[in-house]
């Protein structure tokens, strides 16, 4: 949010530099679990019970994230069930940020409505919305739902996020591994590597 100028795909790539680090700290089947929660509220919203965020909470966090990520040509936030898998990894992997991240919310929350006394950040339009999220995208808070936002977003598809490979071709990552021996120093002599005889 901190520089207008920049495309979705140079802000994506930019992030995701933050992503990694975030990504080989955190708890892998933690972070599984709440993609495949994602994916089936994406499929049933009606159907998935939210486990640490309020309903009204949950439409803000619902809101920012739809702009982090927002919905053009390509699916955002929303498709991929970013919601659900913010809020199911507060509530497990992302516990120990639980209660600054609430806290953080409700002084978004009273900030919003300072300036805006009739209205929820939810139920504001875009314009409203992105110009309030400049004032406050420096903030613990903003950072945090960021990077819940890109690791709901960029998950590996077979977690349940990410479908289609959606956010990965917002990167230009295409995803065409071809492995073949030795993988590496501490294995090229590893003499359990068979290569069939037509070559697959």
């Amino acid at each position: 949010m901190e520089h207008q100028a920049w495309t979705r795909r140079q802000f994506l790539t930019d992030a995701g530099r933050t992503l990694g680090t975030a990504l080989a700290a955190a708890q892998w089947p933690a972070i599984a679990s709440a993609c495949r929660h994602a994916a089936s509220g994406a499929a049933n919203p009606g159907d998935t019970a939210l486990h640490f965020l309020s309903e009204d909470e949950a439409r803000d966090v619902d809101a920012i994230a739809a702009q982090i990520m927002p919905t053009d040509d390509t699916p955002g936030a929303r498709e991929a069930g970013v919601l659900y898998f913010i809020d199911r990894s507060l509530s497990t992997w992302a516990a120990g940020v639980a209660h600054p991240f609430r806290a953080g919310l409700r002084d978004f929350r009273a900030g919003f409505s300072a300036v805006h006394p009739s209205q929820i950040f939810a139920a504001a339009d875009s314009a409203t919305q992105i110009a309030y999220l400049t004032q406050v995208d420096g903030t613990e808070f903003f950072k945090n739902l960021r990077e819940l936002t890109l690791l709901g977003m960029f998950a590996l598809p077979s977690y349940g996020g990410n479908k289609d490979g959606a956010g990965w071709k917002l990167l230009g990552f295409e995803d065409t591994h071809a492995f073949a021996p030795p993988f590496g120093y501490y294995d090229r002599d590893y003499p359990g590597f068979v290569i069939p005889r037509d070559g697959t």
